[in-house]
């Protein structure tokens, strides 16, 4: 809590130097909220773009709540000058802290805006990490589910196990599979489509279900499957192979990724650049040296 405190005063100090002309919605002392900057907070602002976005009826309270705490950190600020806590050494350092993380996150920010890159650079690097950009194999698959509680007992669980095996075999006798999902499973998302599950990519669902699923051929009636939510019977509709993306089906997965590469690269570079400009000292390597003789 007073983190986040420290963090909005220091914001309130930043955004209090704006242009006279522009327009001020609040002022408390010297501190003055501008237009632009309570717009920008509505935009920048994750979860209030997320709450706008679901309820757009909202922005006049969320305008109003942004104002209020605006006011009242405005006050505490105030209470601290008044109170000479600016003068106070372990405030001073905040200070200081505070001011250095604003500065080197507006820095990085500043430098990683300046990123771009070109269509081809975009068509290059899908070339390059065409593996990344596939649809694994799948499998359309149909399934039973007899339930068993985590914390079942050994009773419990063979009584669900015999269950899903009188079921199977009315399977293998010719029983409809769509019918007996609709009367048997536990599954009420699939249960009234018939056990219907779509098609599951691998990697898609936990290991030991996955792992019996991707062995059984079309038509195939499983074995009883364990997995942590019970006993499955599956019946697998078809096989369906990898596919290889194309560049238009994943472009913008390709620019997120190339993007995210950049970033680490400017990071990288730039981390280099400053230590051979700035030339950091690191004592506690000598002291560590010197407290094990």
């Amino acid at each position: 809590m007073y983190r986040i405190l420290w963090c909005v005063l220091a914001i309130c100090f930043l955004l209090s130097n704006q242009a006279l002309a522009e327009k001020v919605i609040a002022e408390v002392g010297p501190y003055k909220l501008y237009d632009t900057e309570l717009q920008g907070l509505m935009e920048n602002d994750p979860q209030i773009k997320q709450i706008l976005q679901a309820k757009p009826e909202l922005k006049t309270q969320v305008l109003k709540s942004l104002i209020e705490r605006w006011v009242n950190v405005s006050l505490f600020a105030l209470a601290g000058k008044d109170a000479k806590l600016s003068d106070d050494a372990e405030v001073k350092k905040k200070l200081v802290d505070s001011e250095k993380m604003i500065l080197a996150e507006e820095y990085l920010q500043r430098k990683v805006s300046q990123i771009n890159f070109t269509e081809a650079e975009l068509k290059d690097y899908y070339e390059k990490n065409k593996a990344n950009y596939r649809e694994p194999e799948g499998v359309k698959v149909r399934h039973i589910l007899i339930y068993v509680p985590k914390d079942a007992d050994k009773k419990t669980q063979e009584k669900a196990l015999n269950r899903a095996k009188q079921i199977r075999a009315q399977l293998l006798k010719g029983a409809k599979f769509e019918e007996l999902a609709k009367i048997h499973s536990d599954d009420t998302a699939s249960r009234e489509k018939g056990g219907d599950l779509g098609v599951l990519r691998a990697g898609e669902t936990v290991p030991e279900f996955e792992k019996s699923v991707f062995k059984l051929k079309p038509g195939e009636i499983s074995e009883p499957i364990h997995s942590p939510y019970g006993y499955h019977i599956v019946r697998v509709e078809k096989k369906i192979p990898p596919k290889e993306l194309t560049f238009d089906e994943v472009k913008a997965r390709v620019k997120e990724d190339l993007m995210k590469e950049k970033e680490r690269e400017t990071f990288q570079r730039l981390l280099q650049e400053l230590t051979q400009k700035y030339e950091p000292k690191i004592y506690l390597e000598k002291e560590n040296r010197g407290a094990s003789k």
